[in-house]
């Protein structure tokens, strides 16, 4: 009876999703976009259009902005690891570690110790938001959960005189826990200000972020089996592998950016000529991980490399410096044009220099690299990005990406086309060298090979697209917890599907992804998607909006990465399989003015199709719980 509800539900999520996909294109003002992103206005007077736009921390690019969401579309998605775009495994609580679940590989040019294990909350300077607005936003949001979890957000941006604009982000998350020991807090601080004189000859950009991760740390369950079986009926009885553990993460990121803009006055003196811009850009980036275990268990640790002690501190930390030079020909912060045909070039070369004093590391290295935008015929879009590392850890590195677009439509936004990435670059750090009191290795490895491949099509926030990845001499963290090479060749294929869709109050978006891999070591589902259905309507004559909501998700089940906190890092298995569990959520919300209130409920089939409810292994999903939830918006 459980599998037959199980093949239910999912046939029924299948067909939500195909149904979105295949019936938007008959739709007359179909932009979801437009419909989701709409008027405040009518039920806020003192509502003033807001936009924003990301930041790249090195390349400037015509920006296109997007409209602050006023509606409830996303209120039940207050966490990142909620939103449907995100298809991740956790540790069971919101704030902890987490890993995608959808095969990908992506790696900026640099010094890299090890790979965040907490990419959704944890924040860089790529993912600042630059504001367009008219005098001022701020947003507020705070989150109580039942019991003892804790969300709050905070967003102000100011525009001044026109010239200058400055925007804070803070966010506080804070949770005990369900089983022992599980506690988790997190703060994300970032400030942008931007600045630009009124001849746009000169201009200045300061960004400075703080992430800080407080974790106990429990390993996870002694026995998953006892949980399924529910051998106790209190979650604070089950046995945990850890009863001591805690992780500390703190990052500092600042970064200086000035340019100058070459300008002359044209023919008919009402216009300037762009020559291009000259730009200088500075970063200091330091990062330190902690992890402490008080009266170690030496049946998990295994090994004692220096010292037995009642207690393990190990560390990870470095900080870079860099400094880049770059000209180019795309000019800051301005707006995207419907140009037919254009030549854009960008180039320069960043020094950076690296410390990482319990790796004993000190390098050097030049990184020089170019970008390039083309479009021809008013209908294809050529793009390009190269970098090449000389010196340091990285020597002979190699980043390269590009990508061919075809408009069919651009007023639609509606593009099909291609892009390849290849990576020739060297591991993570901690692979090569990493010394601890119960680790130690000294390991000498051939670059790595990475290749993906795309194809897609695009229509206003519709997305189709087919991924191929090819790995070679491949570097991962294996079972034993000791870096394994694949010297054969891995290829994974990936299909995937999202499609928003609104429609008379209705709206539904679903995001699927197809997986295929032929390495063993290298685990992915064949299915995994998310959902989420709601349905909005007017109320109290027009003076307030009420919503109901679904979010769902669900994968198959295949041998998800487990996870090790010393090193903070998953880490491939092959004894525990998780997943075949189907996740269903639901909320109602209502719109006042500006004033957004939702009660969620996480998790509803909780206990209802057994306890295998399992995205990590050993590491349960919560129980049914309860959130009540705030936003209020301000716009002057």
């Amino acid at each position: 009876m459980k599998q037959l509800s199980r093949l239910f539900i999912f046939s029924i999520g299948i067909y939500f999703s195909m149904t979105v996909l295949y019936g938007q294109e008959d739709e007359k003002n179909d932009d979801p976009f437009t419909h989701t992103i709409d008027s405040a206005a009518a039920i806020s007077p003192a509502y003033m259009p807001v936009s924003f736009t990301d930041c790249g921390k090195l390349f400037f690019k015509p920006i296109d902005y997007q409209e602050i969401d006023t509606t409830m579309s996303l209120i039940g998605q207050y966490d990142p690891l909620n939103q449907t775009q995100n298809i991740y495994q956790s540790l069971g609580t919101y704030g902890q570690a987490h890993h995608p679940i959808n095969f990908s590989f992506k790696k900026e040019a640099g010094f890299s110790l090890f790979t965040n294990s907490y990419p959704l909350y944890y924040k860089e300077q790529e993912d600042l938001k630059y504001y367009k607005l008219k005098t001022s936003y701020t947003n507020l949001a705070f989150t109580y959960g039942i019991a003892t979890e804790n969300t709050f957000y905070a967003t102000h941006a100011q525009n001044i005189k026109d010239q200058a604009t400055i925007a804070v982000n803070l966010r506080g998350y804070n949770n005990d826990g369900y089983f022992t020991h599980q506690r988790s807090s997190n703060i994300v601080f970032d400030a942008l200000v931007n600045y630009e004189i009124p001849s746009q000859i000169y201009g200045f950009r300061f960004g400075y972020i703080v992430n800080y991760f407080n974790l106990e740390e429990n390993g996870g369950l002694v026995n998953a089996n006892d949980y399924i079986s529910q051998t106790v009926n209190n979650l604070q009885g089950y046995n945990m592998k850890l009863y001591n553990a805690s992780s500390k993460l703190l990052t500092n990121d600042l970064l200086f950016q000035q340019y100058v803009n070459f300008k002359s006055k044209a023919n008919n003196k009402k216009k300037n000529n762009y020559w291009g811009t000259l730009m200088h850009t500075f970063q200091f980036k330091q990062q330190r991980s902690n992890y402490m275990d008080i009266n170690p268990d030496s049946a998990y640790y295994q090994n004692i490399f220096f010292f037995a002690s009642d207690s393990t501190l190990d560390t990870m930390q470095f900080y870079t410096l860099s400094n880049t030079i770059q000209w180019s020909s795309f000019q800051p912060f301005k707006e995207n044009k419907n140009e037919k045909y254009f030549f854009r070039f960008s180039g320069g070369v960043t020094y950076e220099y690296t410390h990482s004093e319990k790796s004993s590391y000190i390098g050097h290295a030049m990184i020089p690299f170019a970008q390039m935008h083309t479009r021809l015929f008013s209908v294809m879009d050529i793009q390009a990005k190269i970098y090449y590392t000389l010196g340091g850890y990285q020597q002979n590195d190699l980043n390269a990406n590009a990508e061919i677009s075809w408009a069919i439509n651009r007023k639609n936004r509606h593009f099909i086309g291609a892009e390849i990435d290849f990576y020739y670059l060297s591991p993570d750090y901690y692979l090569t060298r990493f010394v601890s009191n119960h680790h130690f290795w000294h390991n000498s490895w051939s670059k790595q090979n990475v290749l993906r491949f795309s194809t897609f099509w695009k229509r206003k926030g519709y997305i189709a697209e087919f991924n191929y990845f090819m790995l070679h001499n491949y570097v991962i963290l294996n079972k034993d917890l000791t870096p394994l090479l694949l010297d054969k060749y891995a290829n994974i294929f990936q299909l995937h599907l999202f499609a928003p869709f609104y429609m008379k109050g209705f709206g539904l978006t679903a995001n699927v992804y197809l997986q295929y891999s032929n390495a063993k070591e290298i685990q992915v589902p064949i299915f995994a998607g998310k959902a989420d259905i709601f349905y909005r309507l007017n109320i109290f004559k027009n003076k307030a909006k009420l919503q109901f909501g679904f979010n769902m998700a669900y994968n198959t089940n295949y041998y998800a990465a487990a996870y090790y906190p010393l090193m903070r890092q998953f880490h491939y298995q092959d004894s525990n399989k998780v997943g075949n569990y189907f996740y269903l959520d639901t909320y109602i919300a209502i719109q006042v003015q500006r004033i957004n209130i939702f009660f969620k409920v996480n998790h509803v089939l909780s206990g209802l199709m057994g306890h295998d409810y399992f995205t990590t292994p050993d590491y349960p999903m919560q129980n049914r719980k309860f959130n009540i939830g705030i936003t209020w918006k301000f716009y002057d």
